[in-house]
């Protein structure tokens, strides 16, 4: 139980370190909200490779069993999640993107994405922002893999994981843009929607603690991951 406590407290600070990155961006920088939508889908990106390499060392730690279907479902897992990301991003680049968006669409939803990395990764701060979320999810990744050594989840379970968070948070995020647009404000605009993303990632964070923590007083239920999977408690 300490020893979950003390790696939510860890989850917790990165998400608030990364958060006090991009709103460094959107105050030193003059980072919009479109860049900020770049910087909260690229992080999608980054889940989701990660989610892959979960799903491969769980593979592997069940056995031969485990290693076929960690293939298999990292597979559709990598085309179901690439294609769900990949139109998330086009609905960004379209709707706040600007000439951006505009230019593109023309390439389709690959365009889109290309587009939205490229204008990212072109300048140094937009480099180390990047970087500062992956530091972030490599992270938690190797705490996960820690937590998971003795009990490894359901690969469907690590499968799913992502998805919850995805659509709930990024369809308020939209519709928040609209509002930071219709505002005309944007460096606070951009600073409420690192506002909501950091809260909401804080919420997920103490929910994720508090049913740890029921869990625990109940020898053979499943404890929960913080990125949205389970562990099974050892009876």
């Amino acid at each position: 139980m300490i020893e979950e406590r003390s790696a939510l407290a860890l989850d917790r600070a990165l998400a608030v370190a990364s958060a006090v990155v991009i709103a460094w961006g959107v105050l030193a920088l003059g980072w919009s909200p479109f860049v900020v939508m770049m910087l909260f889908w690229f992080e999608n990106v980054v889940i989701g490779v990660l989610n892959v390499a979960k799903i491969l060392v769980t593979g592997v730690r069940l056995g031969t069993a485990g290693v076929i279907g960690g293939i298999a479902m990292s597979a559709f897992f990598t085309v179901h999640y690439g294609l769900f990301t990949a139109v998330h991003g086009m609905f960004v680049v379209l709707l706040f993107g600007g000439e951006l968006g505009r230019g593109a669409m023309d390439g389709g939803l690959a365009g889109a994405a290309a587009a939205m990395l490229g204008y990212l990764l072109a300048e140094r701060d937009g480099w180390l922002a990047a970087l500062a979320i992956v530091l972030v999810h490599l992270s938690g990744l190797l705490q996960w893999l820690a937590r998971t050594r003795e009990a490894p989840p359901a690969l469907k379970e690590i499968m799913g994981a992502p998805y919850g968070r995805i659509v709930v948070l990024h369809v308020t995020l939209i519709a928040s843009g609209f509002l930071v647009q219709a505002l005309e404000a944007p460096v606070a605009g951009a600073l409420l929607l690192v506002a909501l993303k950091l809260g909401y990632d804080l919420v997920a964070l103490r929910r994720a603690q508090r049913a740890a923590g029921g869990a625990g007083a109940r020898p053979g239920r499943a404890l929960p991951d913080a990125g949205g999977g389970t562990l099974n408690e050892r009876t």
